[in-house]
Protein backbone atom coordinates (compact mmCIF):
# COMPACT_ATOMS: atom_id res chain seq x y z
CA UNK A 1 0.00 0.00 0.00
CA UNK A 2 1.16 3.11 -0.74
CA UNK A 3 1.48 5.92 1.17
CA UNK A 4 -2.44 7.62 1.97
CA UNK A 5 -3.17 11.38 2.78
CA UNK A 6 -6.64 10.11 3.37
CA UNK A 7 -8.55 10.88 6.67
CA UNK A 8 -11.90 9.75 7.18
CA UNK A 9 -13.45 8.10 10.66
CA UNK A 10 -14.28 4.53 10.81
CA UNK A 11 -13.29 1.91 13.31
CA UNK A 12 -10.70 -1.04 14.33
CA UNK A 13 -9.90 -4.01 16.03
CA UNK A 14 -7.71 -6.51 15.74
CA UNK A 15 -5.05 -9.88 16.08
CA UNK A 16 -5.99 -12.99 14.07
CA UNK A 17 -3.40 -15.13 13.87
CA UNK A 18 -1.77 -14.83 17.32
CA UNK A 19 -5.17 -15.01 19.49
CA UNK A 20 -4.65 -18.29 22.19
CA UNK A 21 -8.35 -19.01 22.53
CA UNK A 22 -9.76 -22.58 23.45
CA UNK A 23 -11.32 -23.46 19.90
CA UNK A 24 -14.02 -26.21 20.36
CA UNK A 25 -13.24 -28.82 17.81
CA UNK A 26 -15.30 -28.76 15.68
CA UNK A 27 -17.14 -31.97 13.39
CA UNK A 28 -14.26 -32.17 11.11
CA UNK A 29 -12.66 -35.37 12.85
CA UNK A 30 -9.22 -34.05 11.66
CA UNK A 31 -9.71 -34.73 8.10
CA UNK A 32 -10.52 -32.40 5.10
CA UNK A 33 -14.32 -32.46 4.71
CA UNK A 34 -16.81 -30.07 3.20
CA UNK A 35 -19.85 -28.11 4.24
CA UNK A 36 -22.52 -25.82 2.79
CA UNK A 37 -23.73 -22.98 4.64
CA UNK A 38 -27.10 -24.05 5.98
CA UNK A 39 -25.80 -27.58 6.43
CA UNK A 40 -27.52 -28.20 2.66
CA UNK A 41 -26.93 -27.71 -1.28
CA UNK A 42 -28.70 -24.52 -1.88
CA UNK A 43 -30.01 -23.96 -5.61
CA UNK A 44 -29.93 -21.26 -7.75
CA UNK A 45 -32.68 -18.36 -7.68
CA UNK A 46 -34.62 -18.21 -10.88
CA UNK A 47 -33.49 -16.44 -14.26
CA UNK A 48 -29.34 -16.58 -11.72
CA UNK A 49 -27.20 -19.35 -10.76
CA UNK A 50 -24.76 -20.52 -8.19
CA UNK A 51 -22.00 -18.40 -6.81
CA UNK A 52 -19.70 -21.29 -4.91
CA UNK A 53 -17.20 -19.71 -2.88
CA UNK A 54 -14.91 -21.91 -0.69
CA UNK A 55 -12.66 -21.93 1.84
CA UNK A 56 -9.50 -23.49 2.78
CA UNK A 57 -9.49 -23.02 6.35
CA UNK A 58 -7.74 -23.84 9.24
CA UNK A 59 -10.18 -26.20 11.61
CA UNK A 60 -7.44 -27.58 13.16
CA UNK A 61 -4.08 -26.76 14.85
CA UNK A 62 -2.48 -22.96 14.41
CA UNK A 63 -4.91 -21.68 12.52
CA UNK A 64 -8.16 -22.74 14.19
CA UNK A 65 -8.38 -19.12 16.82
CA UNK A 66 -8.79 -17.33 13.65
CA UNK A 67 -9.95 -19.47 11.35
CA UNK A 68 -12.73 -21.35 13.57
CA UNK A 69 -14.64 -18.25 14.30
CA UNK A 70 -14.20 -16.86 10.63
CA UNK A 71 -16.11 -20.24 9.43
CA UNK A 72 -18.92 -20.08 11.70
CA UNK A 73 -19.54 -16.62 10.95
CA UNK A 74 -19.27 -16.72 6.88
CA UNK A 75 -21.61 -19.49 7.37
CA UNK A 76 -24.18 -17.47 9.08
CA UNK A 77 -23.73 -14.47 7.07
CA UNK A 78 -24.23 -16.80 3.96
CA UNK A 79 -27.68 -18.13 5.40
CA UNK A 80 -29.30 -14.64 6.23
CA UNK A 81 -27.56 -13.56 2.74
CA UNK A 82 -29.25 -16.32 1.02
CA UNK A 83 -32.66 -15.24 3.21
CA UNK A 84 -32.89 -11.56 1.51
CA UNK A 85 -32.51 -13.24 -2.01
CA UNK A 86 -28.90 -13.87 -2.49
CA UNK A 87 -26.71 -11.62 -4.73
CA UNK A 88 -27.48 -10.51 -7.72
CA UNK A 89 -29.61 -13.02 -8.98
CA UNK A 90 -27.69 -15.72 -7.32
CA UNK A 91 -27.81 -17.90 -4.52
CA UNK A 92 -24.26 -18.46 -2.56
CA UNK A 93 -23.06 -21.72 -1.66
CA UNK A 94 -20.34 -21.93 0.90
CA UNK A 95 -17.86 -24.91 0.59
CA UNK A 96 -15.52 -25.39 3.70
CA UNK A 97 -12.73 -27.77 3.44
CA UNK A 98 -10.11 -28.29 6.09
CA UNK A 99 -6.63 -28.15 5.39
CA UNK A 100 -5.54 -28.72 9.15
CA UNK A 101 -3.03 -25.75 9.41
CA UNK A 102 -0.61 -27.82 7.23
CA UNK A 103 1.19 -25.76 4.28
CA UNK A 104 1.32 -28.96 2.33
CA UNK A 105 -2.13 -29.40 1.84
CA UNK A 106 -2.74 -26.12 1.27
CA UNK A 107 -2.54 -26.79 -2.52
CA UNK A 108 -4.59 -30.04 -2.33
CA UNK A 109 -7.59 -28.30 -0.72
CA UNK A 110 -7.53 -25.68 -2.63
CA UNK A 111 -7.88 -27.77 -5.72
CA UNK A 112 -10.65 -29.22 -4.02
CA UNK A 113 -12.78 -26.44 -4.19
CA UNK A 114 -11.75 -25.48 -7.62
CA UNK A 115 -13.51 -28.82 -8.77
CA UNK A 116 -16.13 -28.10 -6.65
CA UNK A 117 -16.46 -24.84 -8.87
CA UNK A 118 -15.12 -22.18 -6.55
CA UNK A 119 -15.38 -18.72 -7.89
CA UNK A 120 -13.43 -17.31 -5.36
CA UNK A 121 -11.66 -18.41 -2.45
CA UNK A 122 -10.85 -17.66 1.11
CA UNK A 123 -7.59 -18.89 2.36
CA UNK A 124 -5.84 -19.82 6.13
CA UNK A 125 -4.95 -17.12 8.58
CA UNK A 126 -1.01 -17.32 8.05
CA UNK A 127 1.17 -16.44 5.06
CA UNK A 128 3.00 -19.78 4.97
CA UNK A 129 -0.61 -21.89 5.37
CA UNK A 130 -2.09 -19.50 2.43
CA UNK A 131 0.87 -19.97 -0.38
CA UNK A 132 0.11 -23.29 -1.92
CA UNK A 133 -3.68 -21.69 -1.65
CA UNK A 134 -3.01 -18.55 -3.73
CA UNK A 135 -0.49 -20.01 -6.36
CA UNK A 136 -3.52 -23.10 -7.24
CA UNK A 137 -5.79 -20.54 -7.02
CA UNK A 138 -4.06 -18.43 -9.39
CA UNK A 139 -3.03 -20.65 -12.06
CA UNK A 140 -7.07 -21.23 -12.23
CA UNK A 141 -7.51 -17.50 -12.62
CA UNK A 142 -9.50 -17.22 -9.12
CA UNK A 143 -9.15 -14.64 -6.46
CA UNK A 144 -7.77 -15.54 -3.03
CA UNK A 145 -8.95 -13.47 0.25
CA UNK A 146 -7.95 -13.88 3.41
CA UNK A 147 -9.95 -12.76 6.33
CA UNK A 148 -8.14 -13.22 9.36
CA UNK A 149 -5.04 -12.68 8.84
CA UNK A 150 -2.99 -9.15 9.46
CA UNK A 151 0.55 -9.36 8.13
CA UNK A 152 0.93 -7.85 4.55
CA UNK A 153 3.00 -10.68 2.96
CA UNK A 154 0.06 -12.31 2.82
CA UNK A 155 -1.11 -10.00 -0.23
CA UNK A 156 2.68 -11.51 -1.86
CA UNK A 157 3.04 -14.74 -0.29
CA UNK A 158 1.88 -17.46 -3.09
CA UNK A 159 3.74 -15.21 -6.08
CA UNK A 160 -0.05 -14.02 -7.14
CA UNK A 161 -1.87 -11.01 -5.74
CA UNK A 162 -4.18 -12.08 -3.33
CA UNK A 163 -6.58 -9.73 -0.97
CA UNK A 164 -6.30 -9.34 2.83
CA UNK A 165 -9.90 -8.59 4.29
CA UNK A 166 -8.56 -7.38 7.98
CA UNK A 167 -6.34 -4.30 7.69
CA UNK A 168 -2.74 -4.65 7.59
CA UNK A 169 0.07 -4.88 10.25
CA UNK A 170 0.86 -1.23 8.72
CA UNK A 171 -2.61 -0.31 8.86
CA UNK A 172 -3.23 -1.08 12.51
CA UNK A 173 0.39 0.15 14.03
CA UNK A 174 0.20 3.44 12.04
CA UNK A 175 -3.68 4.03 13.71
CA UNK A 176 -2.29 3.33 17.19
CA UNK A 177 0.37 5.72 16.44
CA UNK A 178 -1.51 8.66 15.14
CA UNK A 179 -3.63 8.00 17.96
CA UNK A 180 -0.81 8.45 20.30
CA UNK A 181 -0.28 11.08 18.83
CA UNK A 182 -3.64 12.86 19.52
CA UNK A 183 -2.98 12.14 23.13
CA UNK A 184 0.55 14.20 23.56
CA UNK A 185 2.81 11.37 23.72
CA UNK A 186 6.28 12.48 22.69
CA UNK A 187 8.08 9.14 22.69
CA UNK A 188 7.56 5.77 22.74
CA UNK A 189 9.74 2.84 23.79
CA UNK A 190 9.44 -0.11 21.81
CA UNK A 191 9.75 -4.32 22.19
CA UNK A 192 10.21 -6.58 18.95
CA UNK A 193 10.18 -10.10 18.45
CA UNK A 194 11.66 -11.63 15.63
CA UNK A 195 9.83 -14.85 16.15
CA UNK A 196 6.81 -13.58 13.84
CA UNK A 197 6.34 -11.02 11.20
CA UNK A 198 3.78 -9.52 13.37
CA UNK A 199 5.80 -9.12 16.32
CA UNK A 200 9.10 -7.99 14.36
CA UNK A 201 6.80 -5.43 12.06
CA UNK A 202 4.50 -3.90 14.04
CA UNK A 203 6.97 -1.91 15.89
CA UNK A 204 8.90 -0.75 12.63
CA UNK A 205 5.38 0.52 11.61
CA UNK A 206 4.39 2.43 14.53
CA UNK A 207 8.01 3.81 15.25
CA UNK A 208 7.72 4.95 11.51
CA UNK A 209 4.49 6.81 11.53
CA UNK A 210 5.21 8.25 14.99
CA UNK A 211 7.87 9.96 14.24
CA UNK A 212 6.37 11.00 10.94
CA UNK A 213 3.97 12.74 13.22
CA UNK A 214 6.89 14.41 15.16
CA UNK A 215 7.18 11.71 17.74
CA UNK A 216 10.73 10.11 18.92
CA UNK A 217 11.71 6.87 19.53
CA UNK A 218 13.53 6.57 22.82
CA UNK A 219 15.08 2.95 22.14
CA UNK A 220 13.64 -0.58 20.79
CA UNK A 221 14.54 -4.39 22.93
CA UNK A 222 14.08 -7.60 21.92
CA UNK A 223 11.95 -10.50 23.50
CA UNK A 224 10.83 -13.82 22.91
CA UNK A 225 7.71 -15.35 22.38
CA UNK A 226 6.91 -17.54 25.20
CA UNK A 227 9.29 -15.73 27.48
CA UNK A 228 8.40 -15.72 31.42
CA UNK A 229 10.25 -13.23 32.29
CA UNK A 230 11.01 -9.75 31.63
CA UNK A 231 13.25 -8.52 34.05
CA UNK A 232 15.88 -7.54 31.86
CA UNK A 233 13.68 -5.56 29.39
CA UNK A 234 11.42 -4.07 32.98
CA UNK A 235 15.27 -3.43 34.14
CA UNK A 236 16.29 -0.85 30.87
CA UNK A 237 13.09 0.89 30.96
CA UNK A 238 12.24 1.68 34.40
CA UNK A 239 16.03 2.98 34.26
CA UNK A 240 15.12 5.55 31.57
CA UNK A 241 14.53 8.97 32.59
CA UNK A 242 12.72 10.47 31.45
CA UNK A 243 10.39 7.80 31.01
CA UNK A 244 9.02 6.90 27.64
CA UNK A 245 5.45 8.57 27.22
CA UNK A 246 4.27 4.89 25.61
CA UNK A 247 5.39 1.82 25.12
CA UNK A 248 4.62 0.18 22.01
CA UNK A 249 4.72 -3.88 21.36
CA UNK A 250 2.88 -6.35 18.81
CA UNK A 251 3.43 -8.68 22.40
CA UNK A 252 0.23 -11.04 22.81
CA UNK A 253 -1.01 -12.74 25.88
CA UNK A 254 0.22 -14.86 27.84
CA UNK A 255 3.32 -13.25 27.51
CA UNK A 256 1.75 -9.25 27.60
CA UNK A 257 0.14 -10.71 30.51
CA UNK A 258 3.10 -11.51 32.55
CA UNK A 259 5.29 -8.06 30.99
CA UNK A 260 2.64 -5.18 32.04
CA UNK A 261 2.75 -7.21 35.73
CA UNK A 262 6.53 -6.50 36.08
CA UNK A 263 6.23 -3.50 34.41
CA UNK A 264 3.87 -1.92 36.99
CA UNK A 265 5.87 -3.71 39.56
CA UNK A 266 8.73 -1.92 38.91
CA UNK A 267 7.28 1.32 38.81
CA UNK A 268 6.87 2.35 35.21
CA UNK A 269 3.47 4.54 34.57
CA UNK A 270 4.39 4.54 30.91
CA UNK A 271 0.99 3.78 28.59
CA UNK A 272 1.22 0.60 27.60
CA UNK A 273 -0.25 0.48 23.93
CA UNK A 274 -0.87 -2.92 21.81
CA UNK A 275 -2.11 -4.67 18.76
CA UNK A 276 -5.26 -6.96 17.83
CA UNK A 277 -4.04 -9.55 20.04
CA UNK A 278 -4.67 -8.01 23.54
CA UNK A 279 -8.60 -7.89 22.69
CA UNK A 280 -9.20 -11.11 24.79
CA UNK A 281 -10.55 -11.19 28.09
CA UNK A 282 -8.04 -13.67 29.25
CA UNK A 283 -5.30 -10.74 29.22
CA UNK A 284 -7.62 -9.16 32.05
CA UNK A 285 -8.27 -12.15 34.05
CA UNK A 286 -4.76 -12.85 34.26
CA UNK A 287 -3.55 -8.70 34.59
CA UNK A 288 -6.14 -7.85 36.71
CA UNK A 289 -5.35 -3.74 37.62
CA UNK A 290 -2.03 -3.94 35.99
CA UNK A 291 -4.40 -4.32 32.71
CA UNK A 292 -5.81 -0.62 33.28
CA UNK A 293 -4.57 2.02 31.00
CA UNK A 294 -3.70 -0.57 28.26
CA UNK A 295 -4.52 0.78 24.70
CA UNK A 296 -5.11 -1.19 21.70
CA UNK A 297 -5.72 -1.62 17.80
CA UNK A 298 -8.73 -4.23 17.13
CA UNK A 299 -11.41 -4.94 14.22
CA UNK A 300 -14.27 -3.87 15.35
CA UNK A 301 -16.64 -2.84 18.94
CA UNK A 302 -19.82 -3.66 20.42
CA UNK A 303 -21.32 0.13 20.30
CA UNK A 304 -24.84 0.05 20.98
CA UNK A 305 -26.85 0.17 17.61
CA UNK A 306 -23.82 -0.74 15.85
CA UNK A 307 -23.58 -3.19 12.82
CA UNK A 308 -21.00 -5.65 15.12
CA UNK A 309 -23.14 -5.63 17.86
CA UNK A 310 -25.82 -6.70 15.85
CA UNK A 311 -24.10 -9.18 13.97
CA UNK A 312 -22.73 -11.07 17.14
CA UNK A 313 -26.34 -10.97 18.37
CA UNK A 314 -27.55 -12.73 14.93
CA UNK A 315 -25.06 -15.37 15.26
CA UNK A 316 -25.91 -15.65 18.89
CA UNK A 317 -29.43 -15.93 18.18
CA UNK A 318 -29.26 -18.74 15.45
CA UNK A 319 -27.15 -20.97 17.61
CA UNK A 320 -23.60 -19.42 16.60
CA UNK A 321 -22.20 -17.35 19.59
CA UNK A 322 -18.52 -16.62 18.40
CA UNK A 323 -15.97 -17.55 20.87
CA UNK A 324 -13.49 -14.87 19.58
CA UNK A 325 -15.88 -12.27 18.34
CA UNK A 326 -13.60 -9.32 16.43
CA UNK A 327 -12.32 -12.46 15.03
CA UNK A 328 -15.73 -13.72 13.84
CA UNK A 329 -16.80 -10.74 12.53
CA UNK A 330 -14.38 -10.48 9.79
CA UNK A 331 -16.14 -13.36 8.51
CA UNK A 332 -19.02 -11.15 8.23
CA UNK A 333 -16.79 -8.72 6.20
CA UNK A 334 -15.86 -11.38 3.50
CA UNK A 335 -18.90 -12.39 2.53
CA UNK A 336 -19.53 -8.37 2.26
CA UNK A 337 -16.31 -7.84 -0.04
CA UNK A 338 -17.63 -10.67 -2.42
CA UNK A 339 -21.07 -9.40 -2.33
CA UNK A 340 -19.92 -5.93 -3.23
CA UNK A 341 -17.45 -7.65 -6.39
CA UNK A 342 -20.36 -9.99 -7.42
CA UNK A 343 -22.53 -6.57 -7.73
CA UNK A 344 -19.74 -4.47 -9.22
CA UNK A 345 -18.27 -7.50 -11.69
CA UNK A 346 -22.40 -8.14 -12.56
CA UNK A 347 -21.02 -11.64 -13.06
CA UNK A 348 -19.61 -14.63 -10.90
CA UNK A 349 -16.69 -15.36 -13.38
CA UNK A 350 -13.69 -15.51 -11.51
CA UNK A 351 -12.01 -12.90 -13.51
CA UNK A 352 -14.49 -9.86 -13.39
CA UNK A 353 -14.80 -10.67 -9.53
CA UNK A 354 -10.86 -10.06 -9.88
CA UNK A 355 -11.28 -7.29 -11.55
CA UNK A 356 -13.86 -6.05 -9.53
CA UNK A 357 -11.77 -6.30 -6.35
CA UNK A 358 -9.24 -4.46 -7.77
CA UNK A 359 -11.62 -1.69 -7.89
CA UNK A 360 -13.74 -1.66 -4.78
CA UNK A 361 -14.07 1.65 -2.44
CA UNK A 362 -15.28 2.22 0.55
CA UNK A 363 -17.59 -0.90 0.81
CA UNK A 364 -19.57 -0.73 3.90
CA UNK A 365 -18.31 -3.99 5.83
CA UNK A 366 -19.18 -4.86 9.31
CA UNK A 367 -16.45 -3.77 10.67
CA UNK A 368 -16.53 0.12 9.02
CA UNK A 369 -15.60 0.57 5.58
CA UNK A 370 -12.95 -1.28 3.43
CA UNK A 371 -11.19 0.28 -0.17
CA UNK A 372 -8.99 -1.56 -1.96
CA UNK A 373 -8.58 0.72 -4.76
CA UNK A 374 -5.26 1.89 -5.53
CA UNK A 375 -3.81 -0.52 -2.97
CA UNK A 376 -1.77 -3.57 -3.66
CA UNK A 377 -4.54 -5.59 -1.81
CA UNK A 378 -3.71 -4.50 1.80
CA UNK A 379 -6.89 -2.65 2.58
CA UNK A 380 -7.45 0.82 3.87
CA UNK A 381 -9.99 0.06 6.09
CA UNK A 382 -11.01 1.40 9.86
CA UNK A 383 -9.37 0.44 13.10
CA UNK A 384 -11.13 0.11 16.27
CA UNK A 385 -8.50 1.57 19.13
CA UNK A 386 -10.23 0.61 22.39
CA UNK A 387 -8.74 0.64 25.84
CA UNK A 388 -9.38 -0.91 29.37
CA UNK A 389 -11.05 0.72 31.79
CA UNK A 390 -12.04 -0.95 35.62
CA UNK A 391 -11.87 -4.12 34.04
CA UNK A 392 -13.48 -3.53 30.98
CA UNK A 393 -13.18 -2.78 27.32
CA UNK A 394 -14.19 0.39 26.25
CA UNK A 395 -14.42 1.94 22.79
CA UNK A 396 -11.25 4.94 22.41
CA UNK A 397 -11.24 5.72 18.74
CA UNK A 398 -12.48 4.71 15.19
CA UNK A 399 -10.45 5.77 12.18
CA UNK A 400 -8.56 5.08 9.15
CA UNK A 401 -5.08 6.48 9.61
CA UNK A 402 -3.62 9.22 7.57
CA UNK A 403 -0.30 8.05 7.32
CA UNK A 404 0.44 4.35 6.26
CA UNK A 405 4.07 2.66 5.89
CA UNK A 406 4.51 0.84 2.88
CA UNK A 407 4.40 -3.01 4.23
Amino acid sequence: MRKKSTIAMVVTVSLLAFVFLSVAATGCGGSATSTTAGGSTTTGTAGGGELVVGAALGLVGDAAPGDVPAADAMSYAVDELNKAGGVAGYTVKLVIKDMKSDPALGATVAKELLDAGAAVIVGPAFPGMGAGVVQTAAQAGVPVLCGTSTQPEYVVIGGAKAYLVAFGDNVQAAAAAEYALKQGYKTVYTLTSPDLSYTARLPEFFTETFENGGGTSVGNDNFSIGQQDFAAQVTKIAALNPAPDCIYTGMFPPDLGVFVKQLRAAGVKSVLIGADGVDQQAFIDFAGKDAEGVVFSTHGFPTEGSKFQAFVEGMTAAGKTPDAPALGSLGGDIIDVIKAAVEKAGSIEPAALAKALEELENVPVINGTITYKGTNGVPQKTVFIAGIEDGKFVLEDQFIPAFIPEP
